[in-house]
C-alpha cells in the first residue's frame, strides 16, 4: 500500500498536545524530547473506513500510532478467504512493527472507522529505540498487555462458548474505549460508542452472524447489556464479568523490567 495514496490531515499535530500520547508508545517521552522525536515522523494521515492500511506479505516502510478511530488487526485462511479479526485497535496503539524475517508484515491492518495516522518511517525505529531506552521499555509493556489478552482470546476460541466469548470481547472493548477513547464514554448510562458489526463480532469469535445475533439477543434479553445505533451500554457489569471470566487487571499487564 503506498502511503502516498492516503490524504493528509493538515495541519498535523503538535506531538506535545496529542490527546492520545499517555496511551501510545510515546508515553513516557519527557516533553523535551518531543520536538526529536516529532522529527521522525513523517505524516499525519486521514483513511476512510473499510480501508486497507497495509496487508499480509507487504513489505511496509512505516509504522503508526493510531490518532483517532478505531481498526482491527487481521489474518486471511488462504482456502477459504475467511477473515480472522485478531484484534481491534484505538486511538494509542501502535501498528505495524511486527515482521517476519523476510521484513513483510505478519498480518494485514484496516480501518474500521474514519482514522488519523501518525506515519514513522520503519528505518527510524531502531534509532529511536536505542536513543530513548524508555520507548523500549514502553514497547515491552505494550507486547506483554498484547499477549496477555492474546492468550485469553485464544482461550474464548478454543474452550469458552460462543456466549462467555462475546462477553469477553465487549468488556474488553468498554474498557479499552474508557480508557483510550475517554470522550466516547458517556458515564450517566455506562455506554461506549461501538461501530462493530455483527460481523466483525463473528470474525474475532469465530461465529456466523446468526449466531452473534442470537447471542447479543440473549444478553440483551437478559438486561446485561443495549447494544443497538452504533453504541454499547453496559447495564449490569458484574453479571457480565462473571460469564465472560473477565478481569480488568488484564489491561494492565506490566512488563518485567
Amino acid at each position: 500500500m503506498n502511503i502516498n495514496s492516503f490524504r493528509t490531515r493538515p495541519p498535523p499535530t503538535d506531538c506535545s498536545q496529542c490527546p492520545v500520547r499517555e496511551k501510545s508508545l510515546f508515553s513516557d517521552v519527557t516533553k523535551p524530547r518531543l520536538d526529536w522525536i516529532q522529527n521522525y515522523r513523517k505524516n499525519q494521515l486521514s483513511i476512510p473506513p473499510k480501508t486497507d492500511i497495509f496487508q499480509e506479505g507487504e513489505k511496509h516502510d512505516f509504522i503508526y500510532t493510531l490518532f483517532s478511530g478505531w481498526g482491527f488487526l487481521y489474518k486471511t485462511v488462504r482456502n477459504n478467504g475467511k477473515r480472522q479479526i485478531l484484534r481491534f485497535l484505538l486511538p494509542g496503539d501502535l501498528i505495524g512493527y511486527q515482521t517476519i524475517s523476510s521484513g513483510a508484515v505478519s498480518h494485514s491492518a484496516a480501518t474500521l472507522t474514519d482514522v488519523t495516522l501518525c506515519a514513522f518511517p520503519r528505518t527510524h525505529l531502531k534509532e529511536m529505540l536505542i536513543q530513548n531506552p524508555e520507548l523500549a521499555l514502553r514497547l515491552m509493556t505494550i507486547e506483554s498487555r498484547d499477549m496477555s489478552l492474546c492468550q485469553s482470546h485464544l482461550m474464548a476460541t478454543g474452550r469458552k462458548t460462543a456466549k462467555e466469548s462475546i462477553a469477553f470481547i465487549l468488556l474488553e472493548l468498554f474498557y479499552r474505549s474508557k480508557s483510550q477513547i475517554k470522550h466516547s464514554f458517556n458515564p450517566s448510562d455506562n455506554s461506549i460508542v461501538f461501530p462493530l458489526s455483527q460481523e466483525d463480532i463473528g470474525d474475532t469469535v469465530g461465529l456466523t452472524n446468526v449466531h452473534v445475533n442470537r447471542v447479543i439477543k440473549n444478553l440483551m434479553d437478559e438486561g446485561l447489556i443495549i447494544c443497538n445505533k452504533k453504541r454499547l451500554t453496559i447495564i449490569n457489569e458484574e453479571a457480565l464479568s462473571k460469564i465472560a471470566e473477565f478481569d480488568p487487571e488484564i489491561l494492565n499487564v506490566q512488563a518485567l523490567i
